[in-house]
């Protein structure tokens, strides 16, 4: 079975979590004008990609750069070989993070706290939004029950640790990161000079969350 559609219609970040979720085997076939790329799905992970004479993470970053396009979903089609070993979550964030951070930016940028707040809260499973000074303190916050002091000052305390495990590993300097707690999930992302955490629903794709974000702030 396989199904089709466009890449302005469903993302292909979607396309990818969905192929990861139902955990069969599958391909994505993916063209945009005269380039042509592949992403297989086992077991719940991108296990290859191809993109022209590209293969594995190179190839997976040039295809998420792509936002026009057609694909076909088939299932039941098993890799030819396996070129991406890491989970599927972590090849997403960085990749979204990797094509945005490729194009240019357009419209006016963000400049109020407020505003910043106003835009992330709006994003489907955002359940609170908190923006916090380097220093750690809360300019803007919309969180359940008012704790906007409370998760700016975690926001912050969980950047800056993030920072030093950077700076320690050949990681590259920080970006944005990911901490799961029984109850919860908060996305930290850097917005200089400011830093920004989301609280997101147990439901939510921090990836897709990611990718929306950084839209809204571009």
């Amino acid at each position: 079975m396989a199904t089709t559609g466009s890449l302005r219609e469903i993302p292909l970040a979607a396309l990818i979590e969905t192929g990861c979720r139902s955990r069969a085997s599958a391909r994505l076939r993916l063209r945009q004008g005269e380039w042509e790329g592949e992403i297989y799905f086992a077991d719940g992970e991108i296990v290859h990609a191809v993109c022209g004479d590209l293969k594995g993470e190179p190839a997976l970053w040039r295809l998420l750069r792509w936002t026009d396009g057609q694909f076909t979903l088939e299932d039941e089609v098993r890799s030819p070989e396996r070129t991406l070993y890491r989970p599927w979550k972590e090849l997403l964030l960085e990749g979204m993070q990797r094509a945005t951070g490729s194009s240019e930016a357009t419209g006016p940028s963000i400049r109020s706290p407020s505003e910043i707040v106003s835009r992330l809260r709006s994003i489907e499973g955002v359940l609170g939004v908190v923006v916090s000074g380097p220093d750690g303190v809360v300019m803007a916050a919309e969180v359940p029950e008012g704790k906007g002091e409370v998760e700016g000052a975690v926001t912050v305390y969980l950047a800056a640790a993030a920072e030093a495990i950077a700076d320690l590993l050949p990681m590259g300097p920080f970006e944005y990161a990911v901490v799961a707690e029984p109850q919860r999930r908060l996305l930290i992302l850097r917005h200089a000079p400011l830093v920004i955490g989301l609280l997101l629903s147990p439901q939510a794709s921090p990836a897709l969350v990611l990718s929306e974000a950084l839209g809204r702030l571009a």
